[in-house]
């Protein structure tokens, strides 16, 4: 398979960012907050649990409140900074999705949430998870639905289909929705050693104060897109705010607002 060299340096430079990730946490954890209850009622195993790609410990901290026994990973620093202040107890540790150090079978239950699609090689990460459960093991991911599905990503990707600066591009990449699709899913779990036992929609969304607002969460809180945005020539970046901050306007006004959705899709695998 790629390598994905360039895209696994953009997303190390990104997360590395302190500016990134404290935009992530202010500004798009929001709407990924929205899927932790599903997260919750999906797990059933009250052994330990590996919250993968934790982030700010958004979902460590509910898991915890529940009562579960959770280790923490993140390749970044600057997002396990935010997750141990968030959960001064909690057991973080900063390791690569795709090398865990974990002896073999150690979590009843390993959580992923909006992590998988940021792993250069989901493959072998998905064969570390398969791993690192336990016989009869659960594993449980969302993800964010693609433009098919969202209309947020159909503004933002048309939006720099139109009035994005030709050559400005990202480096190649899995696809970052692919999780979404059942099929796909079930074909990348399979190869993994994972059987796919659901996959469902989760509602999650954003409200937002006023339209430009989106073109930030998109600009300082995703280092895909910030990426993208950032390369952009002053013509192009002003058009694209513009193109944006008028698609909110027009299909997420909600009262004095906006209700901005971002559908996701949470699967659940098990280890046979």
């Amino acid at each position: 398979m790629p390598a994905y060299e360039d895209f696994a340096a953009l997303e190390q430079e990104g997360w590395t960012r302190a500016d990134t990730a404290q935009g992530y946490v202010d500004l798009f954890a929001p709407a990924s907050d929205m899927a932790i209850p599903a997260i919750r009622d999906a797990l059933r195993d009250p052994g330990p649990v590996l919250d993968l790609c934790c982030g700010q410990g958004n979902v460590t901290e509910a898991l915890l409140r529940d009562g579960h026994q959770v280790t923490s990973v993140d390749f970044s620093a600057a997002m396990l900074g935010h997750a141990r202040r968030r959960v001064p107890g909690g057991n973080f540790v900063e390791a690569d999705a795709q090398d865990l150090p974990f002896p073999d079978g150690t979590f009843g239950t390993v959580v992923c949430s909006f992590g998988l699609m940021h792993v250069p090689d989901q493959p072998r990460a998905l064969a570390e998870i398969g791993r690192v459960l336990a016989p009869g093991g659960r594993f449980v991911m969302t993800c964010w639905a693609g433009p098919d599905v969202s209309p947020v990503f159909r503004l933002f990707y048309g939006s720099m289909r139109d009035h994005g600066a030709a050559g400005v591009s990202l480096p190649d990449s899995p696809d970052f929705h692919q999780f979404a699709d059942a099929v796909t899913a079930h074909g990348l779990l399979e190869e993994a050693g994972l059987a796919l036992e659901s996959s469902q929609p989760v509602d999650c969304h954003w409200w937002l104060e006023q339209a430009d607002d989106l073109f930030e969460i998109f600009r300082q809180g995703a280092p895909r897109a910030g990426y993208l945005l950032r390369q952009q020539p002053p013509e192009a970046l002003s058009a694209l705010r513009a193109a944006i901050a008028a698609g909110a306007r027009e299909s997420f006004a909600d009262g004095a607002g906006l209700r901005v959705p971002m559908p996701a899709v949470m699967v659940i695998a098990s280890r046979p």
